[in-house]
């Protein structure tokens, strides 16, 4: 956590690289259940361990941006792409502002 408020870019990119990584492995897992039937995987279990709190963050942020600003899933993720390039940028905006809603 000192890292992140010290210099947050790197954390945030390593924080967003985790994620991909942990949503394209559950992708992974679910194509091997899905066209191989392999239910007993050993991927399988660290897979959901490691996605379904993320899928469910996301989801929850993906609803309560629909329902309290209006806001698309689509733009929300740019929005939070945008978000993660000015951190510390030029904007002078620091990591807890990019909690905030625009």
């Amino acid at each position: 956590m000192a890292d992140l408020v010290t210099d947050p870019r790197p954390v945030l990119g390593d924080v967003a690289d985790a994620f991909r990584t942990a949503l394209r492995r559950l992708y992974r897992t679910r194509s091997i259940i899905l066209h191989r039937g392999a239910t007993q995987g050993v991927a399988l279990e660290a897979s959901l361990r490691t996605a379904a709190p993320l899928v469910g963050a996301g989801s929850d942020r993906i609803a309560h941006a629909a329902h309290a600003e209006d806001l698309d899933p689509l733009d929300l993720s740019a929005r939070a792409q945008v978000a993660l390039q000015l951190v510390n940028g030029e904007t002078w905006l620091s990591v807890v502002d990019r909690l905030k809603p625009a």
